[in-house]
């Protein structure tokens, strides 16, 4: 069994969305895929996967809250991905998925006040040896400006973590999907398909790898 967690410093740079995006691109490559919710206030996954269901929409997706990821380990079995969903805000719980985690991305929007944390979490991640080779960054909800998406792809490098080589765009076509239980390449507009699919192959690849 693979885990692929999403983690951050902060909320609101697609941890969810994102985490939905990868446990979609898994099941329709006939993965046996559970998303693994751990932000109990907010319970994102697990609302998007009832909704999901009451919709009829296929394939189905299995979410599930958990406390903590030794409750996973004791009650996951079959699964081939289990993807991880966790708080917004970094704690303890961040160290523990990570280093059980086969990969580890970290969302984060170009603007400095997203970039400044998620690298502070990644250097910090980065001090267990376990984990430092994990970290992946995913640009994401990214803007039309290329100016923009340059810069922050500078300072990553010079960071000098990994990057996904596919963005994550900023479109209000995505979160209508959602709201309606679908995620990425679900969605009918034909553009934001295919930029989905682009996403959803970089983060599977290293998700299964």
């Amino acid at each position: 069994m693979r885990i692929a967690s999403f983690v951050g410093q902060k909320g609101g740079v697609g941890k969810s969305t994102l985490a939905r995006v990868l446990a979609v691109a898994a099941a329709r490559a006939q993965h046996k895929v559970l998303i693994g919710d751990f932000d109990l206030e907010q319970l994102t996954c697990v609302e998007w996967g009832a909704l999901r269901m009451r919709n009829g929409i296929e394939p189905e997706i299995e979410a599930r809250a958990f406390k903590s990821l030794k409750k996973l380990r004791k009650t996951v079995e079959g699964y081939d991905l289990v993807v991880v969903d966790t708080r917004g805000l970094a704690d303890e719980l961040t160290d523990d998925v990570s280093r059980e985690s086969d990969v580890v991305f970290l969302p984060t929007g170009t603007s400095m006040d997203d970039l400044r944390p998620t690298l502070a979490l990644a250097r910090k991640l980065a001090k267990t040896r376990s984990v430092s080779n994990k970290i992946v960054i995913v640009l994401s909800k990214t803007g039309r400006s290329e100016r923009l998406l340059e810069q922050a792809e500078a300072t990553i490098a010079e960071a000098g973590f990994d990057m996904l080589n596919a963005v994550w765009p900023e479109r209000d076509g995505f979160q209508a999907d959602l709201d309606v239980g679908r995620a990425g390449s679900e969605s009918s507009n034909p553009h934001l398909k295919q930029a989905a699919q682009d996403v959803e192959q970089a983060l599977l690849t290293l998700a299964m790898a």
